[in-house]
């Protein structure tokens, strides 16, 4: 049985995934005359043939699922309808928990995924129910419970009355996205110039974006602007590896934090000696990587070093406020 997660996680807002959580562990009999037809996204209710032929089958069913507080039948009608055809009483159900709203959901999830294939109608018409109850559902997310392609979602969501589901939705993992990412990035952007400080979770948290995306925009910003922290503007530069000067000084740092325990019995640790010792490398040898770089690729090179110069300058900042 799974288990609910936890939405007290702020990246978090899956409180209709997974359905799963509300199936009970344990089979039950339930008198078939007390179970109440099911709440089916089947337009055209069931299929005689499709009855007929489960009846005929020798092997045992597998347990329907039951609404608890309803009684409703909301995965199984066509094998509850064979059970009563071949004269049983008595069937093997598991109760669901949610909500009338997610029973409906979890019927639409469970009939894309085995039995009788749901039209393209039940489908469509399934989808609109969904989106009126589950309006934050994403359109991706919302595609996958249906069996429909998300374009199509997306068309019906259009022709819909709008619905208040905010300026984000809830994809298929669980977390919630805006629906509108340029205007969420403009948001960020403003919030790092006003707040040049801020961590990445600060800047995902006020403009509701990921901190990857937060990471992205600073990124971003300091290839256009340069480092939108002054702190990092006031630091001096670091003199290059070339024997000369501090060169010396910072290859003993090197070798220091290569010899420490901690750091090289460990695979971060080794990762982290081979990076800075490469960085150096490249730094000794500058002036004959520069001339070897094709002319028409300089331009290429110089935009992916900003790039990697951005990674280590947070990197160090990371390191520096720990």
């Amino acid at each position: 049985m799974s288990t609910v997660p936890d939405l007290a996680n702020e990246d978090r807002a899956d409180h209709f995934l997974p359905l799963q959580r509300y199936i009970s562990e344990h089979c039950v009999s339930l008198p078939i005359e007390s179970l109440l037809p099911a709440d089916s996204p089947r337009l055209n209710g069931e299929s005689k043939e499709h009855v007929r032929l489960i009846a005929e089958l020798d092997d045992e069913p597998q347990p329907i699922i039951v609404h608890q507080q309803s009684l409703r039948v909301i995965d199984g009608m066509h094998r509850l309808r064979a059970r009563a055809e071949r004269g049983d009483t008595t069937i093997r159900a598991r109760y669901f928990t949610g909500s009338d709203s997610e029973a409906f959901l979890f019927a639409v999830q469970s009939n894309t995924q085995h039995g009788l294939p749901l039209t393209r109608e039940d489908r469509r018409a399934a989808a609109e129910r969904i989106i009126t109850a589950f309006p934050t559902m994403s359109d991706r997310a919302l595609a996958k419970f249906t069996g429909l392609a998300q374009q199509t979602v997306a068309g019906i969501r259009q022709r819909l009355p709008p619905t208040r589901s905010g300026e984000a939705r809830i994809g298929v993992d669980g977390r919630a996205r805006p629906v509108n990412p340029k205007e969420n990035r403009r948001i960020a952007e403003a919030y790092l110039q006003e707040n040049p400080h801020a961590s990445l979770r600060e800047i995902a948290r006020a403009a509701n974006i990921s901190p990857s995306t937060a990471q992205d925009v600073r990124r971003r910003a300091t290839l256009q602007h340069g480092s939108p922290d002054p702190r990092a503007r006031q630091r001096p530069a670091l003199s290059p590896v070339d024997g000369s000067g501090s060169g010396p000084e910072q290859l003993r740092h090197l070798e220091l934090l290569a010899r420490d325990p901690s750091v090289r019995h460990t695979d971060t640790g080794r990762m982290l000696v081979q990076w800075l010792r490469l960085t150096a490398a490249i730094s000794k040898n500058q002036s004959v990587i520069v001339n070897s770089v094709p002319e028409h690729c300089s331009a290429i090179a110089a935009r992916a070093m900003r790039v990697c110069m951005a990674h280590l300058e947070e990197f160090a900042t990371k390191l520096e406020q720990r």
